[in-house]
């Protein structure tokens, strides 16, 4: 496999940021779209209660693909990091490792998902007469919970060696393949939610099997070689280190989605429905998020595995003044056009209201999100992952279920549901600011010394260039017990 790498640790940090987030931006929105083309054909096709079947699934789909991004996160920061020190022995371990533990977190979510999932729904009080359509399209969705694993994992390796460009081609495949099952299962055959699990579980199994066929054949050094797949206990420790957090973050962000649908599923299948169809939409401004955060997380493992780390600094600051224009930008076309955007999932005008009602809310607050999933994002590359874990435990689900019993019993009211979001974005972006106010050393102003090569200044001083870590070096804060050596501290205690 022939790859065109972007060099993160030279020239201009925005340029390189942004030229390595496009192909990922368009590839989660390629992702997207697989959500997006479902609703939209079942919506159009098989009515509003097997639509709103689709949307009650929503929060517990999340909890799994969030978990399965989490452990991907993982391996990719371990993999930009050993890259960038051009640790081949250890890019050959978190390879291995990685698909390792995705083989086995994929068929425990599959077989946790078709056998627990539609029991969720019955808690989360889904409407009697959409719960039948949700429960069938959720245990064939989970079906697909190790394609799910293997492919996160795939695309999260290669994007922590620098490409971007395979994920996105093997992901356009697979929404070119869902649409057209989509159509064909949905539209021609009638099936129902049941041709949409389908089409979904048959397209994100090609994707997983074409990123590892190219992973096997690839003459690079992290070439997976499926024989020698298997746990090597000191990167899964570094991959867990960062990919548990990360995938308990998301699982609690939408666990308190879990508590929030429950609570709109009150208003009906007509609200369900146009919450669903929201969400779809605001997506597109969501993935776009995604794909920023992981560039930027990315970039900061990249550059602090090569000693960079003037670079680290300059670019979370680069990366949020790009993030809020970009999500800027985009909601603001969103919001111009929510009614005819609402009209494409379905015409039955309470559905529309509740769909257009949603998008203002969101979409008018969606860059407090942003701005904090870029900080986390960064602190994950430096290797601190545990505060953006705190954060969403804390001003996430936290305040969301704060917001759900002590403010909704007083202004019960779809608008009130909503406002939710924009107060946890709030509070994250708050804790955020004022953790890394509190933790000025956390960013290291100063590169790492280089043993082969200096710079002489003018008064004759020698500057540090870019250096390269230990082929074996530890995580950012930890002693490396192959040798012995004090790593390199990021601050004066652990976060």
């Amino acid at each position: 496999m022939r790859i065109r790498n972007i060099n993160l640790t030279e020239g201009s940090i925005w340029k390189q940021v942004f030229a390595f987030a496009l192909p990922l931006l368009i590839t989660n929105l390629m992702q997207h779209f697989y959500a997006v083309a479902d609703l939209m054909i079942v919506g159009n096709y098989s009515g509003i209660d097997a639509m709103a079947g689709i949307g009650a699934t929503a929060s517990i789909i999340n909890m799994m693909i969030g978990f399965s991004l989490g452990l991907g996160t993982g391996c990719s920061v371990v993999t930009a990091q050993v890259n960038g020190a051009q640790d081949y022995d250890g890019l050959y371990k978190t390879v291995h490792t990685g698909y390792a533990l995705a083989l086995l977190t994929g068929v425990l979510i599959s077989l946790a998902g078709v056998f627990c999932a539609p029991l969720l729904l019955v808690k989360m009080g889904t409407p009697a007469d959409i719960l039948p359509h949700a429960a069938e399209y959720l245990r064939i969705y989970f079906i697909s919970g190790l394609a799910v694993m293997v492919y996160n994992m795939g695309a999260g390796i290669l994007r922590g060696v620098g490409d971007t460009r395979h994920p996105f081609i093997y992901l356009s495949i697979g929404v070119v393949l869902n649409i057209a099952l989509d159509f064909l299962f949905v539209g021609v055959f009638r099936w129902g939610v049941k041709g949409a699990g389908w089409s979904y579980v048959i397209a994100q199994t090609v994707v997983a099997l074409l990123v590892t066929i190219s992973l096997v054949r690839s003459l690079t050094p992290f070439r997976l070689f499926l024989l020698d797949i298997a746990f090597h206990w000191d990167v899964l420790r570094r991959a867990l280190k960062v990919g548990v957090p990360a995938g308990l973050q998301a699982a609690i962000v939408a666990l308190s989605n879990v508590f929030l649908q429950s609570v709109i599923n009150k208003f009906g299948k007509h609200a369900v429905a146009g919450i669903s169809a929201a969400s779809r939409s605001d997506g597109i401004v969501f993935v776009l998020i995604t794909g920023l955060t992981l560039a930027a997380m990315t970039f900061t493992g990249v550059n602090m595995g090569a000693g960079r780390y003037d670079r680290v600094r300059k670019g979370l600051r680069q990366s949020l003044v790009l993030t809020f224009f970009v999500v800027a930008a985009v909601s603001a076309i969103l919001l111009l056009f929510r009614m005819p955007i609402a009209l494409l999932f379905n015409a039955d005008p309470e559905v529309v209201y509740y769909t257009t009602r949603a998008i203002l809310v969101i979409l008018s607050f969606y860059w407090l999100f942003a701005l904090g999933e870029i900080m986390g994002g960064v602190l994950r590359g430096i290797g601190h992952s545990v505060f953006p874990m705190v954060i969403s435990l804390i001003c996430m689900a936290g305040v969301r279920l704060a917001w759900i019993y002590i403010v909704l019993p007083v202004w019960n009211s779809f608008d009130v549901i909503l406002l939710a979001y924009p107060v946890s974005w709030f509070a994250s972006l708050l804790g955020y600011l004022i953790y890394l106010k509190m933790k000025e050393g956390l960013l290291p102003k100063q590169d790492a010394p280089s043993e082969e090569s200096t710079e002489e200044t003018a008064e004759g001083h020698a500057l540090p260039m870019r250096g390269e870590t230990e082929a074996n070096s530890a995580f950012p804060g930890e002693v490396n017990p192959d040798t012995a050596e004090e790593p390199l501290t990021l601050s004066g205690e652990e976060s």
